[in-house]
């Protein structure tokens, strides 16, 4: 193999994982330990483990999010959402009752993830 082919099949390689971590998966669908709902309005911060944290999840993973573009910083939001595990942490901005952003991803889902938020909090 020339130079060009094997840098050529890098890069394609390269591409091929970017596009898997940012765009395909979906955040929402994810086995953390510990989950920590913080309010944007109050900063009061729920923390779920157990069964509670398994509802949560099992309420998540129904929905399927759609990339609506791209967000490059956040001024304020309704919740944020922080996934623990094993000394990692992932989070997620809701930023209306049916948008979020995960990273530089901004999502639409068609179910009111505020909803959601609400009621594993106790600040509604």
């Amino acid at each position: 193999m020339t130079k060009k082919v094997r840098y050529g099949m890098i890069a394609a390689a390269i591409m091929g994982i970017v596009v898997y971590l940012f765009v395909i998966r979906n955040p929402l669908k994810q086995d953390p330990q510990k989950i920590i709902i913080r309010n944007g309005t109050t900063g009061e911060e729920t923390i779920l483990i157990g069964e509670n944290k398994d509802q949560f999840m099992a309420k998540l993973s129904e929905i399927e999010p759609k990339i609506s573009g791209f967000h490059l910083w956040t001024s304020g939001y309704r919740y944020m959402i922080f996934f623990e595990d094993n000394g990692r942490t992932r989070d997620i901005t809701t930023k209306g009752k049916n948008r979020f952003v995960s990273g530089i991803i901004e999502y639409t889902t068609d179910i009111d993830i505020i909803s959601i938020m609400e009621e594993f909090t106790s600040s509604k």
